[in-house]
C-alpha cells in the first residue's frame, strides 16, 4: 500500500458546535470508501452514516468508476461524475469540474477512483471532524467524525482485509465504525459495486438500523450463501441450471 496522504479541513470546519444542536444533529456527516479491484476491475464504494437511506443518496458506481458524494449532499454529482467516467473523462478532471460549477462547493465532500486517477475533496465548510486520504487505488473521506482515527481505520481495514472485494470493502466501514465512525451514532450503511462477474452481495443496503454496519454484513454474509445455494436449487426445481437464467446486475 502506498503511503496515504490526509485533509484535514479542521481549521476550516465548524470546531466549536454543539453535536446535539439541530444545525448539527442533522448534517449529513458520513464515512465512506470508494475504490478499484486491481484484481478484477471491479468498481466499489461502501459508506455509513447517522441518517436514513445512505445507499439512495452517496454511492454511484459503474464499469469505469466508483464516487461518493457526501456531507451536505448533491446526488447528481455522484451521477454525474460517473457519467463522465463512462464517456473517458478521468475522475479528477469530471470532479473539478463539478465542483467548479457548485456555489456551495465549500459544504461538499466528493472523492473516487477511475483507472489510473483519483479524486479527493473536502470542503472547508464540513463539519468537523472532516478529512480524506488516498491509497492504492482507493479513497476514504468523512465528516462529523470523532476524529481523523476513523478513516485512517477504514483504510487499514480494507487495505489488510482478506476475502472478496465487496467483502474487504465492508471490512473497512467494521474498521471505521470500531475506530468512532459519525459522531452522532449509526442509522445506514450500503454498499455498492459493479464488477464484470454481478453477484447478489454487490448492492445492499440497511436504511434504518441501530447497527447498520453489523446489518451490513450480515446481508453480505446471507447474499453470499444464497448466491451459493442457487444452483441447487434450482435444480431441484427446475431439474437444471441455465447460466443465464438469472442476472445480479445492478439497478440504474
Amino acid at each position: 500500500m502506498s503511503e496515504n496522504s490526509t485533509h484535514d479541513s479542521t481549521d476550516t470546519a465548524a470546531t466549536d458546535r454543539d453535536p446535539s444542536s439541530p444545525s448539527d444533529r442533522f448534517a449529513p456527516g458520513t464515512f465512506s470508501i470508494a475504490a478499484r479491484d486491481p484484481d478484477t476491475g471491479a468498481f466499489g464504494v461502501a459508506v455509513s452514516t447517522a441518517l436514513v437511506g445512505v445507499g439512495a443518496l452517496c454511492p454511484f458506481v459503474s464499469e469505469n468508476a466508483a464516487v461518493a458524494t457526501q456531507s451536505y449532499v448533491k446526488v447528481s454529482h455522484g451521477r454525474n461524475a460517473v457519467d463522465l467516467a463512462d464517456r473517458g473523462v478521468s475522475v479528477s478532471t469530471a470532479c473539478e469540474a463539478l465542483l467548479a460549477d457548485d456555489p456551495h462547493d465549500t459544504y461538499r465532500q466528493l472523492h473516487g477512483v477511475t483507472d489510473d486517477d483519483a479524486f479527493r475533496y473536502t470542503g472547508g465548510d464540513c463539519v468537523d471532524w472532516a478529512g480524506d486520504l488516498a491509497g492504492d487505488d482507493y479513497t476514504v473521506a468523512g465528516n462529523m467524525l470523532d476524529g481523523g482515527d476513523v478513516i485512517e481505520a477504514v483504510s487499514r481495514g480494507y487495505a489488510e482485509a482478506d476475502g472478496e472485494f465487496a467483502d474487504r470493502l465492508i471490512a473497512g466501514l467494521e474498521a471505521g465504525q470500531a475506530a468512532g465512525g459519525d459522531k452522532r451514532g449509526k442509522i445506514s450503511a450500503a454498499l455498492l459495486v459493479a464488477a464484470p462477474e454481478p453477484k447478489l452481495s454487490h448492492n445492499l443496503r440497511v436504511d434504518n438500523s441501530d447497527d447498520p454496519v453489523d446489518e451490513l454484513r450480515a446481508a453480505y454474509d446471507l447474499a453470499v450463501e444464497t448466491e451459493a445455494e442457487l444452483p441447487a436449487v434450482a435444480e431441484d426445481q427446475l431439474g437444471e441450471y441455465p447460466d443465464a437464467i438469472v442476472d445480479f446486475g445492478i439497478k440504474r
